[in-house]
């Protein structure tokens, strides 16, 4: 029988680490070099922290044409190198620019990677186990975020912001390392012919496939089966469920930290926004550990009441979670929506990985995975620069409250695939 954890599952989960990892040290190391080089100009300092967003647009673009036509490992190696090595070199130059044109290149690697570890996963899974074990790969990003934060509470301080982003960045080029040793997914291998390497695999992993597995197409040919009659309504459903949830999460977290300061006044949390001076790093820790039970409880629900209840719910309850921040009054109120808010986005990050590659056959599934995720970066790009135009805390949270109950909307357009074969 098939297990929950594997070698492709346990080596996958590292190179997801390594993604989270080397996104989330980003913040410490931009504040350290705008200090350093005394930057004011506010267009420079917002392009050194959209550049990593605008690279993995075109990352998460091109990635499915890759990975569907190279191979899913292939792939996930240019990627793992290419945002590993030049997440390292970044850290290392003194110029601004280019920082900022190292960090799009890391960008591109960054956007790349995940679309084709998510379809490998779930290629190597039983239908019975399935969301749980995309669920498991998606829970591992709180864990590689949590490095960058940790390191940074303990010894930011003591090392300094280039020593510390050249820490981080080697452990995140460490475990991008991982995809070195995974297998090549054998629908994969199917769709090219490789018969022979594909049974090799499907033996040693006891996993079941498909009698009709798709033959490998082109470009042209992949885009028009995204909106051909059976799928473009799947496909607009995924895209503005990505838009959604993206631009929420990075709209959202990017900018809470800086809200709560500025807002303080506005909302009655003038100590809470003294104590965010001083104990910021332990703020973003607890924000962050919030995110781990969300993510579980998705490993835990995500095959037992199906993708969409749960996506659709998780949703909901995210948007709720901001609407109420729009209106506490108390710090109990703000502090427990605060952690609902961080548990259920990201359990329905953890639901959405598993939902999109499924909806999809072989053939295009890394360019559907991809495009979907390439559109969930513009909201991503987008979510942010638009917060300083919203005004107050009220209206920045009610924007994003609703925000994300249209992506709610979008999971009707799916299909439900829990304990099923994915579609060919």
């Amino acid at each position: 029988m098939n297990k929950t954890f594997d070698k492709i599952l346990a080596l996958s989960m590292l190179a997801w680490m390594s993604v989270a990892a080397n996104l989330g040290n980003v913040g410490f190391i931009i504040n350290g070099l705008i200090n350093e080089l005394q930057i004011t100009d506010p267009g420079l300092k917002g392009l050194l922290g959209s550049s990593s967003l605008f690279g993995m647009l075109i990352g998460a673009f091109i990635s499915g044409f890759l990975g569907d036509n190279i191979g899913r490992k292939k792939t996930a190696i240019i990627f793992a190198v290419l945002h590993g090595i030049s997440g390292v070199i970044a850290v290392l130059v003194i110029n601004p620019l280019w920082f900022i044109t190292w960090r799009i290149l890391a960008g591109i690697g960054l956007g790349g990677i995940l679309p084709v570890l998510a379809s490998l996963v779930s290629e190597y899974s039983l239908p019975s186990s399935r969301g749980k074990r995309v669920s498991l790969l998606e829970s591992s990003w709180a864990l590689g975020w949590l490095i960058p934060i940790t390191i940074a509470y303990l010894y930011l301080g003591i090392m300094g912001w280039r020593v510390y982003g050249l820490i981080t960045s080697i452990i995140a080029l460490i475990l991008s390392l991982s995809v070195l040793f995974l297998e090549e997914s054998p629908r994969y291998l199917l769709s090219i012919g490789r018969k022979d390497e594909a049974q090799r695999l499907i033996e040693k992993y006891n996993i079941k496939l498909s009698k009709h597995i798709g033959m490998k197409t082109n470009l042209i040919a992949g885009v028009k089966l995204l909106f051909s009659k059976d799928l473009w309504k799947t496909t607009i459903g995924l895209w503005i469920i990505w838009f959604t949830i993206t631009m929420g999460y990075y709209g959202l977290f990017i900018w809470y930290p800086r809200l709560l300061s500025t807002h303080g006044a506005e909302i009655g949390f003038e100590a809470l926004a003294n104590y965010l001076k001083t104990k910021r790093l332990e703020y973003l820790l607890i924000i962050t550990l919030a995110q781990i039970p969300g993510y579980y409880s998705a490993v835990l629900l995500v095959d037992r009441i199906g993708r969409k209840k749960l996506l659709g719910t998780y949703l909901v309850l995210t948007g709720l979670s901001a609407f109420i921040l729009a209106y506490a009054r108390t710090i109990d109120q703000f502090l427990t929506a605060g952690i609902a808010l961080s548990f259920f986005d990201l359990g329905a990050w953890a639901a959405l990985y598993t939902y999109t590659p499924e909806q999809y056959p072989t053939s295009i599934r890394v360019l559907g995975t991809g495009w979907a995720s390439t559109i969930g970066r513009l909201g991503g790009i987008l979510g942010p620069y638009i917060v300083p135009f919203l005004g107050s805390w009220q209206s920045i949270f009610i924007f994003f409250a609703t925000i994300h109950f249209i992506g709610a909307l979008g999971v009707l357009t799916g299909k439900e695939l829990a304990r099923k074969e994915m579609i060919e």
